[in-house]
């Protein structure tokens, strides 16, 4: 709701007392009195019209985005995650027994090669990431020009509801003062002129009412658009830190670099997402690796949750 200040209050009560005045001063039967009251009639139209076309014009941005495409990025870094979690059986840790009678040892330099076969797929999932994320980020800026524009109108139609609600107040009190004097008058003020007032009230209060769930819905769609955005920077980050991760593991754990080519186009992306790099990590054990999975999986879990949440706002 539009806050309107006391001083501001003060002014239009000020208005309505004087429009009563000079409703008074106008013989009740005469075509001037009607004429006058047309004035109530056209209270707020302008800024009802100006909210319509508003909302009209803007339904397609209110509409959560798709998601697809993340659920498709979040599907395929999951799927690399299992595969190339270190302590599953077979990578860094024992595998099963060989001809069924002795244990099979772990093969790291096979392990470290298989990041270099995933190199494209992790690329194109990032990038889809964040292509998503720029989508969002447009998709509420697009929103807050919106919410921004409805400002106006919403403004304008709260001091409207309140000059009508002191106009009704300030007739009704004038009413019954002329009741026993000026019965005709009073009649006029009764049935004529508070009818208008308070039709005018009710237009009002729809149009607020319309205006005001527009931009709750805004609201909404803009805080789960930035949370989605937040999670996809999230798992951006994870994924750069597995391969940090995996590079310093492959030094100690296969004596050989791991040379991933498109690790620079990878960080790069993640530093459009990401407003600090994460530290080179030290450890470059096993665990230290899985650990960094584990990490990954998390942020690939939040990530979905945000994608289902937007994708339950979708209209049904």
């Amino acid at each position: 709701m539009t806050a309107i200040t006391k001083r501001r209050h003060a002014e239009l009560a000020g208005q309505a007392m004087k429009f009563v005045a000079e409703l008074l001063l106008i013989e009740p039967l005469s075509p001037a009195f009607d004429h006058k009251l047309e004035g109530i009639e056209a209270l707020g139209r302008d800024a009802i019209t100006s909210l319509a076309a508003r909302q009209a014009a803007s339904l397609a941005p209110v509409a959560p985005p798709k998601t697809e495409a993340i659920a498709r990025a979040i599907a395929a870094l999951r799927a690399l995650a299992e595969s190339l979690a270190p302590l599953r059986e077979g990578n860094l840790s024992g595998g099963g027994k060989r001809f069924g009678l002795f244990a099979a040892k772990p093969d790291p330099a096979a392990y470290f090669r298989r990041y270099l076969a995933a190199q494209g797929q992790i690329e194109e999932a990032l990038a889809s990431l964040t292509r998503e994320r720029d989508a969002l980020l447009r998709a509420n800026t697009a929103l807050a020009t919106e919410r921004a524009g409805l400002a106006a109108p919403l403004a304008a139609l709260a001091e409207h509801a309140l000059f009508a609600e002191e106009v009704a107040l300030t007739l009704a009190a004038r009413a019954e003062a002329l009741a026993a004097r000026e019965p005709m008058t009073a009649r006029r003020l009764q049935s004529d002129a508070l009818h208008v007032v308070r039709t005018r009230q009710r237009d009002i209060a729809e149009a607020q009412a319309l205006a005001q769930q527009a931009v709750a819905v805004r609201a909404v769609v803009t805080e789960t658009n930035a949370r989605l955005v937040e999670a996809i920077e999230q798992t951006t980050a994870m994924m750069v830190q597995v391969l940090r991760t995996a590079i310093a593991a492959a030094r100690t754990l296969a004596q050989q670099e791991l040379v991933l080519d498109r690790i620079a186009s990878l960080n790069r992306a993640a530093s459009n997402l990401i407003t600090e790099d994460a530290p080179v990590p030290t450890d470059a054990s096993a665990a230290a690796l899985q650990e960094a999975f584990v990490r990954l999986t998390d942020a690939l879990d939040r990530l979905d949750g945000e994608r289902a949440a937007i994708s339950g706002l979708s209209p049904r």
